[in-house]
């Protein structure tokens, strides 16, 4: 968003300035030869990228007014310097903190649906085996009738009497299961549970950070991304290579005679 800003601010001066130029020109002579000067490493910028964004600046100026304006020649005194001070550091260490910041978001995120997850197939699982239990205890209560039943009649006939024992095995086998299934849907439960707590635990520290970030960067500072001097143009600071030719393109206007 900041590098469309700074073009379409580019693009407004030069479209306010051509008549301006045109009428202009013989005071300020052109082609401008120009070259790259130093470089400091620390913006991890290649010469290549630097002076595409160069040529790219002059460009904008050039198509705009019709005219050749910049000329890049290697050696010419009039030179493209970037310095690296607090001002590019402040901006790594926001964009850095930044990118940081959008990873941890992603990660609760993920970590928040991963819980609502499970915890729909914990539901899920626990009304299956809660329709089991039911069934269970209405099967077991049908058996405590029958042999009630039997216990007051003196006792059951033999198949009957060996049709329940059959039945209380069945029951008892039932029960062995169902209490092993409760046992791990309480192990779920717990498991759940406890990668909730870490969830509620990251997202409170991510929280914290945001707050931390908003106290630092909140407050937009306006700083001087280049300056022009009468034999160099000084680069501080700079996100991308789009931003970096709006720079360029604004110090080439200064190049040109534009206040």
């Amino acid at each position: 968003m900041r590098s469309t800003l700074l073009l379409s601010l580019v693009m407004s001066l030069i479209l306010g300035t051509s008549y301006w130029y045109t009428a202009t020109a013989h005071m300020c002579p052109v082609p401008i030869e120009y070259s790259l000067g130093d470089i400091d490493d620390r913006f991890g910028l290649t010469a290549e990228v630097a002076k595409e964004a160069a040529l790219a600046a002059e460009q904008i100026w050039e198509e705009a007014l019709g005219r050749d304006l910049f000329s890049y020649t290697e050696g010419a005194k009039f030179a493209i310097n970037f310095i690296y001070d607090e001002r590019q550091q402040k901006t790594r260490t926001e964009e850095e903190w930044r990118i940081n910041l959008d990873a941890a978001e992603a990660k609760n995120r993920a970590l928040i649906e991963e819980v609502k997850e499970l915890g729909k197939k914990h539901e899920a699982a626990r009304a299956v085996f809660d329709q089991e239990r039911e069934a269970y205890d209405n099967r077991l209560a049908a058996y405590n009738e029958e042999v009630e039943r039997y216990n007051k009649e003196g006792g059951a006939p033999p198949e009957e009497f060996a049709a329940l024992r059959t039945e209380a095995r069945a029951l008892a086998d039932a029960l062995d299961d169902l209490l092993d299934l409760e046992s791990e849907l309480n192990r779920e439960a717990e498991e759940i549970n406890k990668l909730g707590e870490i969830g509620n635990k990251s997202i409170a520290a991510y929280n914290d950070e945001v707050v931390e970030y908003n106290e630092i960067f909140g407050q937009r500072e306006t700083f001087t991304q280049g300056d022009f001097e009468r034999d160099r143009i000084n680069v501080y600071k700079f996100s991308t290579t789009e931003e970096l030719t709006a720079v360029l393109a604004h110090e080439f206007g200064h190049a040109l005679g534009i206040g």
